[in-house]
């Protein structure tokens, strides 16, 4: 099983996650082609799915492998805490915005939903934060709530 880290540099957090490579086997692929380099962006607490940190991925590193119009694979509408979901949408789907979002969604704590103004939007399940990571990744999810927009790395292990 494939390890990635997420990682919170100004907080000096490292969080640990597995890819879940036998029920989402193309997601996971891609999302692990994507980390060929580690890749420097920033979260931010969602609006409408519940304790969740968005990531929007790069457009120019996702467009050339399977997340771009990612076939659906172990999908949920329902994360539990420490599961992260990709999600393609499409240009135009989401408020017009012209531009394809390549999103996943880091779910840290009970209750989530992916239910937005346009309906709901499920998401492929393909990796999940280490039991022993699921307490800081909590707080960096809250912190990210109370604080705003936290700088983040995925890297692989």
């Amino acid at each position: 099983m494939r390890t990635f880290i997420i990682e919170f540099p100004n907080e000096g957090v490292q969080i640990r996650a597995e890819l879940l490579e036998e029920k989402a086997p193309k997601t996971c692929e891609a999302f692990w082609k994507v980390l060929e380099v580690p890749l420097h962006t920033s979260g931010k607490h969602a609006m409408y799915t519940g304790k969740e940190v968005s990531v929007q991925f790069p457009r120019e590193l996702c467009e050339q492998t399977a997340l771009h119009e990612v076939a659906p694979e172990n999908q949920t509408c329902f994360p539990q805490p420490g599961e992260l979901l990709f999600t393609y949408v499409g240009p135009y789907a989401w408020g017009g915005i012209p531009s394809p979002i390549y999103d996943v969604g880091c779910f840290y704590g009970p209750d989530a939903r992916t239910f937005f103004p346009m309906g709901w939007l499920p998401g492929n399940r393909f990796a999940m934060v280490h039991r022993d990571d699921l307490e800081a990744f909590a707080e960096m999810g809250a912190k990210t709530g109370t604080h705003g927009i936290q700088p983040m790395t995925f890297r692989r292990a």
